[in-house]
């Protein structure tokens, strides 16, 4: 069977399949039944599947944001946001973005950009993504999106907006407050300030396990760091949402649960990764491990921020977006690294970009 060309020439019948209640309701079921003892597997499929789900709806509203966006805001308005790069990466991992990447060059005029944004540039070419009616862009951790966004309203169409920080909290909070009053006017939303503080408090529920899953791994290595690049994507797609809570809720019981079993590693060589991994094929992270060496800690799990203010909302969403460290000025992610490799005991770093990356790349020299 040609996965590939399935999904490239067959997309539609894709679409429409997920709308029909008997194959949701089936792959429910196979997902509960066969990740019945895994339970974050279990979730994050879940989560995938209701987003699939939403995004492809004809009735809902669809919005695409990039990593950084505040995710907060549009659970708040029952919106399941798709972030196009983190599809990239996920078709990237089973070998299916080739043709994406192809496609993209007729528009970008080269393959020397971010292969992540010409991964979405060549979906949303050949319509793999939903059409969106808005677009919602962070000027952090790159511009990349920004310009990505903007291809993708061309070819498709949508509204986009455009967040950015200038490093001024004030500033910052006032465009976040215009964005959610705008999405809740056009969407016919009431009562959005309640529904903002639900997500608020969702978040802060999630980020406690989120904080509590670093701290067991300070002490404890019982998986390696490469399951936790795996987990990006919900990392930085499910905070307020209830999906959120639950998916770091279960991480965090099955550390302590291998804990408690006494499944522990012991490295020969304590590593820390810097950027993204390689959402590709590749055999590198197993032969890390047949020489000892796992990944102890992440710069992308390095994400930190102070507990939001669910009565001042889009102050604390706007440092949240502000205090993202790792991925601000090069003496930053610099500090950040030599903090984390100090507190994970970490005897080497990795340093990882994909092909075409300035933001990463560049500071790595």
């Amino acid at each position: 069977m040609n996965v590939e060309k399935i999904i490239y020439e067959k997309s539609n019948i894709i679409k429409s399949a997920v709308n029909f209640p008997l194959f949701y309701l089936g792959a429910r079921m196979f997902i509960r039944a066969k990740y019945r003892e895994d339970k974050v597997t279990k979730i994050s499929y879940l989560y995938a599947l209701d987003l699939v789900k939403h995004v492809y709806s004809k009735k809902s509203k669809k919005i695409m944001m990039n990593i950084f966006a505040p995710s907060e805001i549009f659970y708040a308005l029952d919106m399941y946001p798709l972030l196009p790069e983190v599809a990239a990466g996920f078709l990237a991992a089973f070998g299916l973005i080739r043709r994406a990447l192809s496609e993209s060059e007729a528009i970008l005029g080269n393959s020397d950009v971010c292969s992540v944004h010409r991964g979405v540039v060549g979906l949303s070419k050949l319509k793999i993504f939903p059409t969106p009616d808005f677009l919602v862009s962070y000027t952090k951790p790159c511009f990349s999106p920004v310009f990505s966004f903007a291809l993708t309203k061309d070819l498709n169409g949508g509204e986009i907006y455009i967040i950015d920080s200038y490093e001024d909290i004030d500033y910052l909070a006032s465009q976040i407050e215009m964005l959610y009053y705008n999405l809740a006017k056009r969407l016919g939303v009431k009562d959005g300030i309640n529904r903002l503080k639900k997500a608020i408090t969702l978040s802060n529920e999630a980020y406690k396990y989120f904080e509590e899953i670093k701290d067991l791994r300070r002490e404890y290595v019982v998986m390696d760091g490469k399951n936790f690049l795996d987990y990006a994507g919900m990392i930085f797609s499910v905070f307020g949402s209830k999906y959120g809570v639950e998916f770091f809720k279960s991480l965090r019981d099955e550390i302590k649960e291998r804990i408690k079993r006494g499944d522990i590693i012991e490295p020969k060589v304590r590593l820390y990764w810097m950027h993204l991994g390689p959402y590709f094929k590749t055999d590198f992270f197993q032969w890390l491990n047949s020489k000892g060496a796992y990944i102890v800690f992440e710069e992308s799990t390095s994400i930190s921020w102070e507990k939001l203010d669910v009565s001042n909302p889009f102050e604390s969403l706007a440092k949240k977006l502000v205090n993202f460290k790792a991925f601000s000025t090069l003496e930053d992610r610099v500090n950040t690294a030599l903090e984390n490799v100090e507190k994970y005991k970490a005897d080497g770093v990795i340093i990882f970009n994909q092909w075409g990356c300035r933001q990463g790349s560049v500071p790595a020299i």
